[in-house]
Parts: structure tokens; sequence; C-alpha cells
């Protein structure tokens, strides 16, 4: 197991989870209290991304968190 990947699991679990609350009747709070989460982890995630000295690394890291394009951000 690739040594970040517990943590882009986790990320990723958070990642968008606001939308599946799109259309329900969940209450304004909690909707925005996911959508923070989910725009702290895509936060964190970039910035991993950007800033992990091994770009082998930054690479696994960004396919196993689901977003690849932002390789592209190094």
């Amino acid at each position: 197991m690739h040594k970040y990947q517990s943590l882009a699991q986790s990320l990723r679990s958070r990642i968008g989870k606001h939308h599946a609350l799109i259309g329900t009747y969940a209450p304004r709070a909690i909707y925005q209290r996911v959508q923070g989460e989910s725009d702290a982890a895509v936060s964190l995630a970039k910035y991993l991304i950007c800033h992990l000295s091994d770009r082998h690394d930054a690479v696994m890291f960004a396919n196993a968190v689901g977003m690849p394009g932002y390789i592209n951000l190094r």
C-alpha cells in the first residue's frame, strides 16, 4: 500500500459529498457544513499534490484522491 493511500481515501470520501444533499430536505446548516468539509478536503489535496517533494508520490496521491489533472499544477 502506498504511504499516502489512507489519507487519499479519507479525502476522496469527503470530496463532493455535499452534492448528494442537493434536492433533499437537508437543513441549510448541514449542507453548508458538508460543503465546507468538501472544500477543505479539496484544498488539502491540491496543496499536497503541489507540494509533495517526490513527484511520483504526488502522482500516486493525485490518482488515489481522484484528482489526476491537478498534477499539472506542479
